[in-house]
């Protein structure tokens, strides 16, 4: 029964890495796209944004109030994206979500556009993110247990390590964004700007708290790797995936 199992994991690791490669392939031309905006797309002034791809450099501004981050003990945020998961389970993260994801990128001239962070990308600095793992034997902070218990998360018990962690944009930071300018029919009709930024068709788009300059070095080289890395990956697990389930055999054989 152990050697079932066991076979069975390998083959499923072996596609599984197949999977990761083709993932890892697919990130690396994302970050390339972010790279070629940061280099190519001159940077729209916010009072003359163009509906279309664009890229954009201002002071991030709550679109309302600030949200209230539950635990870690930041105060105010313009949004934040919380997990909490097990660290030594194989499950994934009984919270996942990105609470309050639009806000106000702004200039000293006062002009303003919105931006809808919900399903842009974070790269985000050191600065601006949090974790704590709190082992099954430890106490837990009163702040997070009372949020685990507003989640329904399950007791940690005496099995389970927990991480909760978080990454958040602050008011007034210098915010990055790439990605679609539409046109933002929320808005009001008075509105000197009814520009809204949100993720592209296709899912891409980021928006950071690092400078465009720390940005492209970041960025330098991540086609090349990405794709090395990928098609290594990719080609491990397609041969272990053949030779495991005989195919690889076979047609050798053939």
């Amino acid at each position: 029964m152990l050697a079932i199992l066991l076979y069975a994991g390998l083959v499923l690791g072996s596609g599984l890495l197949v999977v990761v490669g083709i993932e890892t392939v697919l990130s690396g031309f994302e970050r390339y796209e972010e790279r070629a905006a940061i280099v190519d797309r001159p940077r729209s002034a916010l009072e003359s944004v163009a509906f279309g791809k664009t890229a954009l450099v201002g002071t991030g501004r709550p679109d309302g109030q600030p949200e209230q981050v539950p635990f870690g003990g930041r105060e105010r945020a313009l949004f934040y994206d919380v997990t909490v998961d097990d660290t030594n389970k194989l499950e994934t993260a009984h919270v996942d979500e990105r609470v309050g994801p639009s806000f106000l990128l702004e200039t000293g001239d006062e002009a303003r556009v919105r931006v809808d962070a919900s399903e842009l990308r974070l790269d985000l600095s050191a600065d601006r993110q949090w974790s704590t793992e709190i082992a099954s034997h430890e106490p837990i902070a009163d702040d997070l247990a009372a949020f685990a218990e507003m989640k329904g998360v399950p007791s940690q018990g005496l099995e389970r390590d927990r991480r909760f962690a978080y990454e958040y944009l602050a008011p007034g930071d210098e915010v990055f964004v790439y990605g679609r300018a539409v046109p933002d029919d929320a808005r009001a009709a008075s509105d000197e700007k009814r520009v809204l930024v949100t993720a592209q068709e296709d899912g891409g788009g980021v928006v950071s708290d690092k400078s465009p300059e720390t940005l492209l070095a970041e960025r330098r080289r991540v086609l090349l790797e990405s794709v090395s890395l990928g098609v290594l990956e990719g080609v491990v697990g397609l041969a272990a995936f053949l030779w495991l389930t005989g195919i690889a055999q076979y047609l050798l054989g053939a």
